[in-house]
């Protein structure tokens, strides 16, 4: 597929604490995503260009869970907990981490 100066495309980056859906999922052109990287964007925030929306929210949406759980883990972690695991609706584990080791990150208990 071509893709002119003018033609518009889906962008996903990287979100940061405070970010939301409309701050990481953006649609442009070639010119504008100039204009994104003029302003402060840049390569560390990974942004990914997608033809299709559906595909682009679906990454976006991933990154932004990947986040929150991240954050929710380091505050598990500041605060003393052994172990993360996350469930699915029936209860039935997808994830186990035991974080015992991470005591590195925070000294002695």
């Amino acid at each position: 597929m071509r893709y002119g100066p003018d033609d518009k495309f889906w962008v996903v980056i990287d979100p940061s604490c405070e970010s939301e859906m409309g701050d990481i999922l953006f649609e442009c052109s070639l010119k504008e995503l100039e204009l994104q990287f003029k302003g402060g964007l840049d390569m560390d925030r990974n942004p990914t260009i997608f033809t299709a929306y559906k595909e682009a929210k679906i990454e976006a949406h991933a990154r932004l869970v990947t986040r929150q759980a991240a954050e929710a883990i380091a505050e598990n972690i500041r605060e003393g907990t052994d172990k993360i695991e996350v469930l699915d609706r029936d209860g039935i584990v997808l994830f186990s981490a035991d974080l015992k080791d991470a005591e590195v990150l925070h000294g002695e208990r």
